[in-house]
């Protein structure tokens, strides 16, 4: 058994033994920590930028497309060929047309010379005012018997219309006809086109109108005669037939006769026996009408 005070010395060395043996198990300990969350952190730095090199570049944010709508036509008829003129601030060109209505459609038909009224309401889709010094004029085509130029009657303020109004004829020959006219601005310019497109047919052959020369009559002696002129009219060149019907001696004879081209021919026939009374006329157009033009009404007062 060892002495009291050589079991004090292996006891207190002992201690500091456990003592010093705890505060380097505790600096490990805490090294260790520290090395850990630096490698954390340097793991975690590389992971980042890592990413951030395999993530591709993002293109810059584009502005959007501008609309490139416009405001052409017509269907129809706008106007139909692009303007080189003065624009103002806002982009409008000083002169510019814009087809809003018409009458008589491309493709309407017609007879050799029949006569019709051709009209276009246009807008003023420019920034300056149509003065009367502006015109509307013959470009091309067949002029079908239109004006070949007229002056504005007013001033059209830019956003307001104006209707232009031709009467035309048709060609007397068959087949299909275009004639064409534009908006003539005061410096020369030209704006817009505008078109009337028909299609002139074989005319049908017929009588269009019968007419007579018979008015009341006051004969100096009864019973009177009256000579009657008959006027008949065709389109076009033919035979007709016809029958006069008398309200005192009822139907004459039928006859007939030649027409070389559209015009009007006079018959006649005297009409006697008249004594005071009420009378008519009837003309049965046989060929080609098959039509009855009358009565024709007079009245005979004898002395």
């Amino acid at each position: 058994m060892l002495p009291k005070q050589k079991w004090l010395k292996v006891a207190s060395f002992i201690v500091l033994l456990i003592f010093v043996l705890a505060c380097d198990f505790s600096f490990n300990s805490r090294e260790e920590a520290g090395q850990s969350i630096e490698t954390q952190l340097t793991m975690q730095a590389l992971a980042q930028t890592q990413t951030a090199v395999a993530a591709p570049a993002q293109p810059p944010a584009q502005p959007p497309a501008a609309d490139q709508s416009s405001n052409g036509d017509q269907s129809a008829q706008d106007d139909q060929e692009t303007q080189e003129a003065d624009e103002d601030e806002d982009g409008i060109p000083c002169n510019a047309s814009k087809f809003v209505s018409e009458t008589i459609p491309d493709g309407t038909e017609y007879d050799p010379d029949e006569t019709f009224t051709k009209t276009w309401t246009i807008r003023n889709n420019g920034s300056c005012d149509w003065t009367k010094g502006y015109t509307f004029v013959f470009e091309e085509g067949n002029r079908m018997d239109g004006d070949s130029s007229m002056n504005l009657s007013k001033v059209v303020k830019p956003g307001d219309t104006y209707t232009f109004s031709l009467n035309l004829k048709a060609p007397d020959t068959n087949g299909d006809y275009t004639g064409v006219w534009r908006i003539k601005a005061d410096d020369g310019e030209k704006l817009g086109k505008y078109w009337v497109k028909i299609n002139v047919g074989p005319a049908a052959f017929a009588v269009t109108s019968v007419s007579t020369t018979l008015a009341n009559l006051n004969p100096a002696a009864c019973p009177a005669t009256k000579d009657v002129d008959i006027n008949i009219t065709t389109n076009a060149a033919g035979n007709v037939s016809y029958q006069t019907e008398r309200s005192d001696t009822g139907l004459g004879s039928a006859k007939s006769t030649l027409f070389n081209s559209a015009t009007t021919k006079i018959v006649e026939f005297d009409w006697d026996g008249l004594t005071t009374g009420d009378y008519w006329l009837k003309v049965h157009i046989h060929e080609p009408n098959n039509q009855t033009f009358g009565p024709y009404n007079f009245s005979v007062t004898c002395p």
